[in-house]
């Protein structure tokens, strides 16, 4: 069985603004113990308002007190006169209307002014159609089919628009029809362009694939459409809000899924629907693969393989720093990662939970296995270090204290108000730049303090690679994840200043690590081999590429996409060994 997951799956831009607008007037009103409502619920998910809900963000009702409150108003709009009863209310009001609904009502309203009436192509009732009628002065109807034109009277001049989430095929058709009856008529292509790819993606995987799943709130009208398209063209189509709806008895014939989500469906939902049916793929499949396929998923998932990833670094380390590269190096660098990145993933459930479901459910089921395990090697690093050199092991022992103090609230309660932030990690970006400060030192700094002797000047260049790598990975995994880390609160470096911004920083460094490598051999900061480590660098620009073109894949094939990068560079060792030396 093979799964095709649709490429524009999960939330479109309309419904990420309204989202990003939400959380930050309720992170600002925490502030100011005040209180966060949204004009009806936010989006047509549950599970999205059942996590909103959980951070204080209400669904506003006619007899709610609006003192000291923020109301968002949805990414569906509303009527310019419910827009003037809330700002009458003394709210504060927060426009997060989709920029493309705010495109289709300055249409209406500028053409009633003219004295067009307005024929909406969409569904009666719906939230957007209803914030769209209020822009018609009264001139306003709603028809859903061509078979509606005839039940319209007879009008002068009209102007015709879709709801933005509506189906192409249904909107051409009609508007077919409305040309034919009326003379004199204004047409505007209002469908939202990620509405469209997304309908042309359920088309074209629907010839492609066995069977469909859409991922979506029944609530919701463009998860809907999807469902029915793919119906249409005679695919066998499925449903569903959660994985816990799949029914995978019903899948056991079908050799190629495709998956697809509604806007308004959140990337870890849909994630959870990927992984669900790609393990089931195993019972029909010969059993050695099955194993195989297991092991990778635990290898990965466990953080075993970003611990090689680390044995590897530090190995490539030593031979920048110019000295004999040790055993003892690569198994401390490994250790204390791999303790690190479990302990923190247990220290912070909430988010692996949104982000990374299949290795969330390989930690449950063996938890205490690997906390005794993580506390094992975080000691074994703590001994081998000690062996090595006093240096060494203070140097082990200060970053498990900086990382115990990472989390720990500083800050008393009482000066919240004053002070945002009351510990490291609540500090905007802290995060990465943690993560890259322990990789640095982990499998650079290490390396150095534990040879006799080595190349002071080759220092800084070691520190900049092992640093920059680990940034880049960490990065992207976060511009990934970015919906999650929003709806829990975690402010990450893409969070704080945007994915784009993010993205560009990214390839700047990428760029300068390149210029880095090149002339510190020229400078006499390092051998020749610093040549060698620059397909490193290239191969981050890589896997930096395909998420940009939309080609990386999610979950922890991602992560063991970007975490060979590590290995990678030990094999650039063995290269170098053969070919130079």
């Amino acid at each position: 069985m093979r799964v095709i997951v649709a490429k524009t799956a999960g939330f479109c831009m309309g419904v990420r603004k309204a989202m990003d607008n939400v959380l930050d007037a309720a992170n600002k009103r925490q502030r100011d113990d005040g209180t966060v409502y949204t004009e009806g619920p936010l989006i047509h998910n549950p599970q999205v308002l059942e996590k909103l809900e959980s951070k204080g963000i209400r669904t506003l009702n006619e007899d709610t007190d609006l003192t000291k409150s923020t109301v968002v108003i949805r990414a569906h709009g509303i009527t310019p006169k419910r827009r003037q009863e809330l700002e009458a209310s003394g709210a504060e009001v927060c426009d997060a209307t989709c920029p493309r609904v705010k495109r289709v009502q300055l249409i209406i309203e500028e053409h009633a002014k003219k004295g067009y009436s307005t024929i909406i192509v969409g569904d009666e009732g719906h939230a957007e159609v209803i914030g769209l009628l209020g822009y018609t002065e009264g001139n306003g109807y709603v028809i859903s089919s061509p078979e509606d034109v005839s039940g319209l009277p007879d009008i002068e001049k009209i102007c015709v628009v879709a709801q933005t989430t509506q189906d192409m095929n249904t909107y051409a058709l009609t508007v077919e029809k409305l040309k034919q009856r009326y003379g004199d008529h204004e047409v505007f292509d209002t469908i939202c362009s990620s509405t469209s790819r997304r309908q042309e993606e359920v088309i074209n995987l629907s010839e492609e694939v066995d069977a469909m799943i859409v991922v979506g709130g029944r609530g919701s009208a463009n998860t809907n459409r999807l469902v029915q398209i793919s119906v249409d063209r005679g695919t066998p189509t499925f449903l569903v809000e959660t994985e816990d709806e799949l029914e995978l008895r019903k899948l056991v014939d079908y050799n190629v899924i495709g998956v697809t989500a509604g806007a308004s469906t959140p990337n870890w939902l849909l994630q959870r629907v990927v992984d669900k049916v790609q393990n089931f793929k195993g019972k029909k499949i010969r059993k050695i693969r099955l194993f195989a396929e297991k092991a990778i998923s635990i290898l990965i998932g466990s953080f075993m393989y970003i611990g090689i990833g680390a044995a590897s670094f530090s190995y490539s380390s030593a031979v920048l720093l110019g000295i004999d590269p040790r055993i003892k190096y690569c198994a401390i660098s490994t250790l204390f990662l791999f303790s690190m990145y479990v302990l923190n993933h247990f220290a912070d459930k909430e988010a692996a939970a949104l982000s990374e479901p299949s290795r969330v459910k390989l930690f449950k089921e063996f938890q205490a296995f690997f906390i005794v395990l993580s506390i094992t090697t975080a000691i074994t690093s703590f001994i081998l270090a000690f062996t090595v050199s006093i240096d060494v092991f203070f140097c082990v022992f200060f970053a498990t204290l900086f990382g115990i103090a990472y989390r720990v609230s500083i800050i008393p309660k009482e000066f919240s108000r004053f002070i945002r932030y009351r510990s490291l990690a609540q500090i905007p970006g802290s995060k990465e730049i943690f993560i890259s400060i322990t990789w640095a030192v982990s499998t650079g700094l290490i390396p150095f303090l534990g040879a006799a002797t080595s190349s002071l000047s080759a220092l800084p260049v070691v520190l900049a690679l092992t640093f920059s790598m680990a940034f880049i990975r960490t990065v992207l995994l976060d511009v990934k994840d970015v919906q999650g880390d929003r709806i829990i609160g975690k402010e990450t470096i893409p969070i704080a200043i945007g994915k784009e911004n993010t993205k560009a920083i990214l390839v700047a460094i990428s760029i300068l690590l390149t210029i880095l490598l090149i002339i510190s051999p020229m400078a006499g900061w390092t051998s020749e081999f610093s040549y060698y480590l620059i397909p490193c660098v290239l191969y981050a620009s890589g896997y930096l590429y395909l998420y940009h073109i939309r080609r990386m894949p999610g979950g922890l094939i991602c992560e063991s996409i970007t975490d060979f990068n590590f290995i990678l560079a030990s094999i650039m060792v063995v290269i170098w060994q053969i070919f130079v030396i």
